[in-house]
């Protein structure tokens, strides 16, 4: 071949690439980048369930290298209004979470409603007659068993009228989802009626001063941010006392922590934000939610109280008089061997020493010496350090 037709070969392959790529399906790029992104072990799963005779789709997220021995916790991420599990995963993509923290993450689809939107539907004066409660729990129960997801740790988020959605879910489902976290959204008036008998729900709510669909004032259909707080501080038997943080660009946090029973209510307000999912929502959900299980603060009953053999939670006189009576005796199961030896003796006496006086209710009582307590404390950080 002459060298000027090898160029006019090379500038003719050049510029069907370029026409190629000017025509190419943006749907088509859109699914190209999303594989990119992926690990290559990861899968993205379309999945559909029955309910009610209705079938009902979503798409789940298994992160790279997954194995159903690690028995994982599942993030459930509600689209907003008008939405679908492809935006959602667009634009509040837990995708590289998933793959970091090692849990399954899950995209449900609204379905279309009587008015062209795929829109979710909530319960209340409202309620079209989707049943969304059930589609939580139809979804549910196939994720726990197909991939071995732990049923303790399910959690939700979701965005706008998924936001809402959340509500609903926290109000009349707290027994299956062990956190929420909600954006862009607060309660409607009906569904904070029908909220009163609630199951204790860890939460940790989003949003923006200035968010036309969630007043933060209020308004004739939703309550106002302060009592929506107040409302779950008294339902989560939280500690009274609110810890407010400054987190810069305008956010500033209020966390209520656990006191005995365990759960706690966050509330992040973005002085002069909008309708939007920003962008420290998807690691700032997650660091907050995966705290906990269905019971709660994981391990947060799990207290060691050494040297409190009379179960009075004090270490006392009482309880030295009760440890005198083990000194000198040898097996497993004895309540005053308390270095775990199955001997009581003066290494037991020395654990017993260094936690005399001890207060178990204390909230900031330090580590006793021999335990492990890790019980609800005032001064705990809302969200862990990455």
């Amino acid at each position: 071949m002459a060298v000027g037709k090898i160029d006019q070969f090379f500038v003719l392959c050049e510029m069907s690439w370029r026409v190629v790529m000017k025509t190419m399906n943006k749907t088509l790029i859109i699914i190209l980048l999303l594989w990119a992104a992926a690990p290559a072990s990861a899968q993205v799963i379309n999945k559909a369930v029955n309910v009610n005779g209705v079938s009902r789709l979503y798409l789940v997220y298994l992160p790279g290298d997954f194995s159903a021995s690690e028995n994982m916790p599942a993030m459930f991420h509600f689209h907003g209004g008008n939405g679908s599990p492809q935006s959602a995963i667009q634009f509040e993509d837990y995708r590289d979470l998933a793959d970091q923290y090692r849990f399954v993450a899950v995209y449900p689809a609204a379905l279309l409603d009587p008015d062209n939107c795929t829109c979710w539907n909530g319960e209340g004066p409202y309620d079209n007659g989707i049943d969304e409660l059930g589609f939580a729990d139809a979804m549910i129960n196939p994720v726990v068993a197909d991939y071995n997801v732990d049923p303790q740790r399910i959690y939700a988020s979701g965005f706008s009228l998924g936001g809402s959605l959340m509500w609903d879910y926290a109000c009349l489902m707290g027994d299956r989802f062990a956190a929420v976290g909600v954006v862009a959204a607060n309660m409607w008036e009906w569904t904070y009626q029908a909220c009163g008998n609630a199951v204790q729900t860890n939460i940790i709510h989003i949003l923006g001063t200035e968010d036309f669909y969630a007043p933060y004032v209020g308004n004739q259909y939703s309550i106002s941010v302060a009592q929506q707080n107040m409302h779950w501080v008294d339902i989560n038997e939280t500690s009274q006392d609110v810890i407010q943080t400054s987190l810069g660009n305008n956010v500033t946090q209020y966390f209520w922590p656990e006191a005995d029973a365990c759960h706690s209510y966050t509330h992040l307000r973005i002085q002069n934000g909008g309708h939007e999912w920003p962008s420290l929502a998807t690691q700032t959900i997650w660091d907050y939610v995966s705290q906990y299980d269905t019971n709660g603060l994981i391990d947060c009953n799990e207290r060691s109280c050494p040297g409190d053999l009379t179960g009075d939670d004090l270490v006392d006189v009482a309880d030295f008089s009760e440890f005198l009576i083990y000194f000198g005796q040898t097996g497993p199961g004895l309540s005053a061997d308390l270095d775990g030896d199955e001997d009581v003796d003066i290494g037991d006496f020395s654990v017993f020493l260094v936690n005399f006086g001890n207060d178990c209710n204390s909230p900031l009582r330090a580590t006793p010496a021999g335990g492990s307590k890790k019980s609800p404390s005032n001064e705990r950080s809302p969200l862990p350090a990455r």
